[in-house]
């Protein structure tokens, strides 16, 4: 059982802006049908966290832009549970820092309920180091299916939103 995924905030769940190219003039593109996905995943019971190169305040200006919050505690009120910044470990991946911090914001023990997804060889070796339970390439992005079937990976899939139908358990009745 998933009990936490561990998104990409860029390739996952957002554009990627083209290598040496502007930003999307109206800011940050999430992919389409994101955030139904995320929203549908914590409905479920899977907390939600994003890995990110970029820092703290770049990172918040971006969520900010896109309205998305962060719930002040895990499976609370908000788009995510998590997000975890490159100025907030001590190696970006392929070091498995950024999933062990994840787990520990969104308050998840066993690292074999970890779902690590993203469109980069380094998240899916960070997946991998980390001991996650599931890793998810995503053909949203920076790598070409072949880069990522070569990579460790448990899955290769078109966008984070085929992830519902992976191994995440039904929503509760209503």
């Amino acid at each position: 059982m998933i009990t936490l995924a561990v998104l990409g905030l860029e390739g996952a769940t957002l554009r990627r802006t083209p290598a040496g190219g502007r930003a999307h003039l109206g800011g940050p593109e999430p992919l389409r049908g994101v955030e139904a996905t995320l929203a549908d995943l914590r409905r479920r019971g899977v907390r939600v966290a994003l890995v990110c190169e970029m820092q703290r305040a770049a990172a918040d200006s971006t969520l900010a832009a896109l309205g998305w919050t962060v719930s002040d505690t895990p499976g609370g009120a908000g788009a995510v549970d998590a997000v975890v910044c490159g100025d907030e470990i001590l190696a970006p991946p392929p070091a498995p820092y950024a999933v062990h911090h994840a787990m520990e914001l969104a308050g998840t023990l066993d690292v074999r309920q970890v779902l690590v997804a993203g469109d980069t060889l380094a998240l899916l070796e960070a997946g991998r180091a980390a001991g996650a339970g599931w890793v998810v390439g995503l053909l949203t992005g920076e790598a070409r299916r072949s880069e990522l079937e070569a990579a460790p990976h448990d899955a290769v899939l078109s966008s984070v939103n085929d992830l519902i139908a992976l191994a995440v358990p039904a929503a509760p009745p209503r």
